[in-house]
């Protein structure tokens, strides 16, 4: 549900800023393309290169695949300690992620109103 209320508020300030419904679109492809690849799957912490790494700490769905995988290796007794090492995820994170999340969230929920209030001339 936080991951959710992220992406929407992501894409509502995306569709703020666009003038129309096709460059939101556009606009909002390289954020949506970066956060899918960077989730631990696709692109793993262990075989990311060094200059990328940063990435991983502001991903959003790389935190909550993260919890998600953990959460599945505790319940099956630990069977999967070689997948969960090999995708570089970490144990003891989880309140991060959910502050990374919720600033974001907070953050581009105020660029939001702030591009409806400037950019788009609203009237009463």
């Amino acid at each position: 549900l936080l991951l959710f209320s992220m992406f929407d508020a992501l894409f509502q300030c995306v569709a703020a800023v666009a003038p129309d419904g096709e460059q939101a679109m556009t606009m909002a492809t390289p954020w949506l393309v970066v956060f899918m690849l960077f989730n631990g799957v696709v692109v793993t912490k262990a075989t990311a290169p060094v200059f990328l790494r940063w990435v991983f700490v502001i991903s959003p769905t790389s935190y909550a695949l993260q919890a998600i995988v953990l959460r599945m290796t505790e319940s099956s007794g630990g069977e999967n300690n070689f997948y969960v090492k090999s995708m570089g995820f970490q144990s003891g994170q989880d309140m991060q992620g959910i502050a990374v999340i919720l600033c974001m969230t907070i953050l581009l929920r105020l660029l939001h109103v702030l591009a409806l209030r400037f950019l788009n001339n609203i009237q009463k």
